[in-house]
């Protein structure tokens, strides 16, 4: 383990959300946090270690491979994680949503069989909100299909469609079409070459 991760690992941390300080917490609390849809990558925290509050998506301690290798390895702090219950593979589709107000367009990062993570051009959603998600024909998605979604996460990221996009989104699917479950079943059950992401929903 290198200097920096003992560090993380042992810091307590501070969360920021408006004026208001909260903590310390342990490493391991902000990983339970995120996962369970408490913390952002658009939240500012803090440790002795970092000079001054800093978004969450911008630290290294909490990357999405950081938190794979974690896993991977079995460190100690893999307990802190959610079991995935489905396989979830990194899939790229265009799709189109509508919130019951507007529709937008975006594409997905990667799919499991209830749910996905899509990059949208609508940065206003809030986790808790339902959204239809048009899976459009595409090289991979022979057939459309449409998905009663809800959101359960966002976060900020730097990957970004157009000038309006910075945010991608964790859904949880409630109602698929037919044609639409057996089309990801065979994404996620298929072929294996796509390369299953495993423990970050």
């Amino acid at each position: 383990m290198s200097t920096a991760q003992a560090a993380s690992n042992t810091a307590q941390w501070y969360i920021l959300r408006g004026d208001m300080k909260y903590g310390p917490y342990e490493y391991k609390a902000l990983i339970s946090m995120i996962q369970n849809g408490e913390l952002y990558d658009y939240n500012y925290v803090w440790a002795s270690h970092i000079d001054n509050w800093t978004l969450v998506g911008d630290l290294q301690e909490f990357s999405k491979d950081r938190l794979c290798r974690l896993i991977e390895t079995k460190d100690h702090l893999s307990g802190a994680f959610k079991a995935r219950q489905f396989p979830r593979v990194d899939l790229s589709t265009p799709v189109y949503a509508h919130n019951d107000h507007t529709f937008f367009d975006g594409q997905t990062l990667s799919v499991s069989e209830n749910g996905a993570l899509v990059l949208l051009n609508d940065p206003l959603l809030l986790p808790g909100q339902k959204v239809l998600l048009n899976f459009r024909t595409s090289e991979v998605n022979p057939q459309p299909f449409n998905v009663l979604c809800e959101v359960v996460r966002k976060n900020y990221s730097k990957q970004r469609l157009n000038v309006k996009s910075g945010l991608h989104y964790a859904v949880r699917f409630l109602q698929v079409q037919d044609q639409g479950s057996n089309q990801l079943t065979k994404w996620t059950h298929g072929d294996g070459s796509k390369g299953e992401t495993n423990g970050i929903s």
